[in-house]
């Protein structure tokens, strides 16, 4: 084997020790990465569910919102009610004559 031969083949090995270190890196930057990406799914996800929670307890209060009635309404519907009462007793006792 030639001198040429000899430093040809020692830069070869010299690149693929390279090659191989440069893999190891890049193959532990993706399982670095995977995992953020684990991570930031996890996230996503919990962020859904804070959302969804969010959108239905915003629905439940438009709900309360309106079903809260104040007190002038309240009165005049406890009025309605009784004079209603009223009138079905007038009925049933006329019925029962």
């Amino acid at each position: 084997m030639t001198d040429l031969e000899k430093n040809l083949l020692i830069d070869f090995k010299v690149k693929v020790k390279q090659i191989i270190a440069k893999h190891e890196a890049l193959k532990q930057e993706k399982h670095q990465l995977q995992g953020k990406i684990g991570d930031l799914e996890k996230s996503i996800n919990q962020l859904h569910q804070e959302n969804r929670l969010l959108e239905q307890k915003y629905e439940n209060l438009k709900i309360a919102k309106m079903l809260i009635v104040s007190d002038d309404e309240n009165k005049d519907a406890k009025n309605r009610i009784q004079k209603i009462v009223r009138e079905i007793d007038k009925c049933i006792a006329l019925l029962n004559q």
